[in-house]
């Protein structure tokens, strides 16, 4: 389990039986906030003086995802209105077998103000068989007044070498360069590391490396194809977009010899690399956030994507 040092702290205050009944946990997605809040929730519901004894019956059914006790509302999607309330209702009644029952809602940084400001009574006011974690990448999204009333827990990434041996003991086919080169790209992130492994993740950085390369060798069709004619979805052409602006980025830094950067995978592309222009890779980099600024703006996606091939060629072409 990663943010080790918070959750020994942790256990040591439900130990004490001094754990309070609201908190705030805010880190970077992908960092470990879910998974954290449901340990957490484990020791608080923990029967044992040693908590989280591992053994006791809640314990096991809180470590199989199973404890009719703990409520985890907003992980795949955002957390509605009605679901706040319903929520709220629960928290009225009894806790179904252990002394408390958890709330955990994920994604808080994206409730709507009314959906905050209905929470915030619970916050104020809980039962005392209630404890409830919200979860966000800001703080600064959270209306001062819940703020206010929860207690933070702050989580960070993993240090490298703590990354390096996870990854090295869940992937063991990777070798030491791969695995160099996912603790650089997550930054302590074990999510991220994770999603840049994934097979999606492979297939997007295949599609951006090919219409950077397609840019920079000044293949025109090749390019208005490779945009164009797949018809992409919104949100396809977006994450494509995302990924061809980090990796024009690392390619900027691999051209002026920063150590640390990720090298193309397409060695067709990392050899040409070798001779584009810093202010060409830049370009490139500020055409995609422009055509991510237009996609969001809801602008039709294949004349968006048509003008974003040209904008392309002649952003390589400087």
């Amino acid at each position: 389990m990663y943010n080790s040092d918070e959750l020994r702290l942790f256990f040591e205050k439900a130990r004490l039986g001094v754990c309070s009944h609201a908190y705030i946990i805010d880190g970077a997605d992908g960092v470990g906030k879910r998974e954290f809040a449901l340990e957490a929730a484990r020791a608080m519901l923990c029967s044992e003086k040693n908590k989280p004894c591992g053994y006791c019956k809640n314990c096991l059914m809180a470590s199989s995802g199973n404890h009719p006790d703990i409520f985890v509302v907003g992980h795949e999607k955002t957390a509605t209105i009605d679901e706040v309330r319903k929520l709220i209702v629960r928290a009225s009644l009894k806790p179904n077998q252990a002394e408390k029952q958890v709330f955990i809602i994920c994604n808080a940084n994206k409730l709507r103000e009314d959906s905050q400001n209905a929470l915030l009574k619970l916050f104020e006011e809980p039962p005392a068989t209630v404890a409830i974690f919200l979860l966000t990448e800001s703080r600064s999204s959270l209306l001062p007044t819940v703020l206010s009333r929860g207690q933070r827990i702050h989580l960070d990434g993993l240090t490298d070498n703590e990354l390096a041996d996870k990854l090295a003991e869940k992937y063991p086919s990777l070798n030491g360069s791969d695995i160099k080169t996912v603790v650089h790209v997550a930054g302590g992130n074990y999510g991220i590391a994770e999603k840049y492994l994934s097979k999606e993740n492979s297939n997007l950085r295949e599609k951006a490396e090919n219409l950077l390369l397609f840019a920079l060798s000044k293949k025109n069709y090749e390019l208005a194809s490779a945009l164009v004619l797949p018809k992409h979805k919104r949100d396809q052409l977006r994450a494509i977009l995302v990924e061809l602006i980090t990796v024009a980025n690392e390619c900027e830094k691999a051209r002026y010899g920063v150590r640390e950067a990720l090298a193309p995978k397409n060695k067709e592309l990392a050899e040409i690399v070798k001779n584009a222009s810093k202010r060409a890779l830049s370009r490139i980099g500020e055409a995609a956030t422009a055509c991510i600024a237009a996609l969001d703006g809801n602008q039709n996606v294949t004349a968006t994507a048509t003008k974003f091939a040209t904008d392309l060629i002649k952003a390589a072409a400087r």
